[in-house]
């Protein structure tokens, strides 16, 4: 299936959820993100302010723990990330961000929670298109960095998508209803153990 067709389908169902399920399924994501030990170890965590259906994280910047670094796009197609001080601004694509704030190089951050229309259990990622977190992910590809966890809805999850080469995939992703280990292709959840 074109990745073009995945996105358009996708799109639509998830910008057709209501509020009270975008908010639900967002504090259930957030409840499995809290428990992460990566998460719990972490001093500075990317997030995003999600929009139209997305998985929306930004309350979890609210909650002890980690500071928070949002994303601020840049012209040259890849993102800066800030730690808020003052008043928030509506960016492109009337996402909100940042107008001031603590810049932290995406080398610096410890994770980061990305922001999908599709994703598959091998941790390849369909976005919006602009590619902002592939570009300014490039790094991961040849050193090490933050860990890339993906949050979606469960029917955000297809069985396979080919990636782009540009493309940096996903070590993680957790839903409303799994955290599921990337490229294992099972959640990390109980697995039968005591």
């Amino acid at each position: 299936m074109a990745a073009s067709y995945i996105r358009a389908e996708t799109l639509e169902k998830r910008v057709s959820l209501s509020q009270d399920a975008v908010d639900s399924a967002s504090k259930l994501v957030g409840k499995r993100i809290l428990e992460l030990d990566s998460y719990k170890n972490s001093e500075i965590v990317g997030s995003y302010f999600g929009v139209r259906g997305e998985i929306d994280p930004s309350s979890l910047s609210s909650v002890s723990g980690p500071k928070h670094a949002f994303p601020v796009m840049k012209s040259d197609g890849t993102l800066r990330f800030l730690i808020p001080e003052g008043p928030l601004t509506t960016g492109k694509y009337e996402i909100k961000e940042p107008s001031s704030g603590e810049e932290i190089n995406p080398r610096d951050l410890d994770l980061v929670l990305v922001p999908l229309v599709a994703v598959d259990l091998n941790g390849n990622r369909i976005g919006h298109g602009a590619g902002f977190y592939d570009k300014t992910f490039s790094f991961l590809k040849s050193e090490s960095g933050p860990e890339l966890i993906g949050l979606a809805h469960e029917f955000q999850i297809f069985s396979s998508i080919d990636p782009e080469p540009w493309d940096v995939p996903l070590d993680l992703l957790v839903t409303e209803n799994e955290v599921y280990r990337l490229g294992m292709n099972h959640p990390t959840g109980s697995m039968g153990e005591d």
